[in-house]
């Protein structure tokens, strides 16, 4: 049995980028990069003969999301961003077909915060959050990332916020696509602790939209991505900062069966156990070893209890590594990190929380393994799988007077379900093996979704997570008609000539459903 590769359980190393920007002056040849200058700007852009930007674009998590925009802007403040919309509104309608990118953290899909033929607004500087004791919330801006909002709101205020678990993620896309966390079982997705967005809209005009200012963009906001505006911070609702108590084992593959058993019994009983948090992390590393493939249950009481029975099911599983301990969340998102650095796809399906749905879903992942080795070589990519329980109570956490307070359309799902995403990372950075990668995994997704339990259960719902999701694939659709209509009429109000439909095309967009 080869040792858990490391870059699963340790932090990443990251490439710090510099806090100093050489003022652009002049004319570059790029009508948005010398409208951006001319606006006053030239100090916040990065051309490719700038120091800095080379390391802005290696920062960027996949590896295929590595690429050059003609400049960066990198704004300070919402007053440097909405002068950046306005001058990239005005250098021209895109006719030399240049368009614009928006990156917060930079941890998305590629083709969704960066582009080639156009100008990338980085949000990389606007990366403060602090504690505002006398509101009870935090003030984060979108370009941090979690493990440095944890730490300063620890150190600052004793205080923690419903946020990723993955240290190394940015603020901006998680929010505005949902966003699943440890304390997803008492609060549901981290877009329900959102009390406040600083908003740029198209035209530059900076709103405050909460639930009684711009009440209408404030729900569009929560789970309705970039198709209103450039979020340039988040007014978060804070709660006291607890240690966690944090378990992660690892399994080897023939108990797969159990574990499959073990997460149906967990999900179907979260509601009686909110603030317990489980997922199971299927992984083949194969390029890293002799190919064989682990399980690595991670499991948190968000209480620090280490004595909650929740767990007891996935505990006595016999395990070659297994750890339970008390920590901060600060340090769990530094322990969670994944190292980026790969090409990378994905793809992700809600499946309903049926045991023999899982084994199929296990099976499947060993064929796609099996396939690859011969396609691509065993040494060439690693594979993995996470399971996320998705009860369906979860969808009643949204609610405020009765009200649904976001668009994400949870409540459609009907049932407790399974939040299911399956990735293949090519290490050798094969463009030719990433396209097999891609292939093969569509495939198994189609497959999964054709089966059927053996009580003839459907083995998927509708809702698709868009955090997760591939571009091929279509998740506001999945929120459900209704949610898709009020969107559609929001970015009508706030976007009426679809500046975010037309000239930011990456992500998931309105004018495509």
């Amino acid at each position: 049995m080869r040792a858990v590769s490391i870059s699963l359980l340790l932090p990443s190393l990251a490439v710090a980028a510099s806090n100093a920007s050489v003022g652009v002056m002049g004319t570059t040849g790029y009508p948005p990069c010398d409208a951006l200058i001319s606006a006053g700007l030239g100090d916040r852009v990065l051309l490719a003969t700038s120091d800095a930007y080379e390391t802005r674009v290696q920062s960027y998590w996949h590896a295929n999301g590595r690429i050059h925009p003609y400049c960066f802007v990198e704004p300070y403040s919402a007053e440097e961003v909405s002068t950046a919309v306005k001058a990239l509104a005005s250098a021209g309608q895109g006719a030399g077909d240049w368009h614009i990118a928006v990156r917060s953290g930079g941890h998305h899909l590629p083709a969704t915060n960066n582009i080639v033929d156009g100008v990338t607004i980085d949000l990389g500087m606007m990366n403060s959050s602090r504690y505002i004791a006398d509101k009870g919330i935090a003030q984060v801006g979108p370009g941090a990332k979690w493990k440095n909002v944890y730490a300063n709101l620890l150190k600052n205020g004793n205080v923690t916020v419903t946020g990723g678990r993955d240290g190394d993620v940015g603020v901006g896309g998680f929010l505005l696509g949902g966003g699943n966390s440890y304390y997803s079982g008492r609060n549901g997705f981290g877009s329900n602790a959102v009390v406040g967005y600083e908003v740029v809209l198209a035209n530059g005009t900076i709103v405050e939209a909460t639930v009684d200012q711009y009440p209408d963009l404030w729900k569009s906001l929560k789970g309705g991505l970039l198709n209103y505006g450039i979020v340039t911070r988040f007014d978060l609702q804070t709660m006291p900062a607890v240690d966690l108590a944090y378990g992660l084992n690892v399994l080897t593959y023939n108990y797969s069966s159990q574990v499959s058993d073990a997460l149906v019994d967990f999900t179907n009983n979260m509601e009686q156990r909110p603030d317990d948090h489980m997922f199971i992390l299927y992984t083949d590393e194969t390029s890293s070893g002799d190919g064989s493939m682990m399980i690595l249950p991670i499991y948190v009481n968000t209480k620090g209890d280490l004595n909650t029975t929740s767990f007891d099911e996935i505990t006595k599983i016999p395990s070659v590594v297994s750890s339970w301990e008390r920590m901060s969340l600060a340090a769990a998102a530094n322990a969670s990190q994944v190292a980026g650095g790969t090409k990378n796809v994905q793809r992700t399906l809600t499946l309903y929380n049926d045991a023999a749905i899982l084994r199929e879903a296990t099976r499947l992942h060993t064929q796609l393994v099996a396939t690859l080795d011969e396609k691509v070589g065993s040494e060439n990519y690693s594979t993995q799988v996470v399971f996320q329980p998705l009860p369906a109570y979860l969808s009643t956490l949204g609610l405020r007077n009765g009200t649904m307070s976001n668009v994400l359309g949870l409540e459609r799902i009907g049932s407790n379900a399974i939040l299911w995403t399956a990735a293949v990372a090519i290490t050798n950075g094969d463009d030719g093996a990433l396209a097999v990668a891609g292939t093969e995994l569509s495939a198994l997704l189609t497959q999964l979704e054709k089966f059927t339990s053996p009580d003839g259960k459907p083995s998927t719902a509708e809702w698709v997570y868009s955090n997760y999701a591939d571009m091929s694939q279509d998740p506001l659709t999945s929120y459900g008609p209704e949610n898709v209509a009020f969107m559609k009429e929001m970015a009508a109000k706030y976007d009426p000539e679809g500046f975010w439909q037309k000239r930011v095309p990456g992500g998931f967009k309105l004018s495509r459903v």
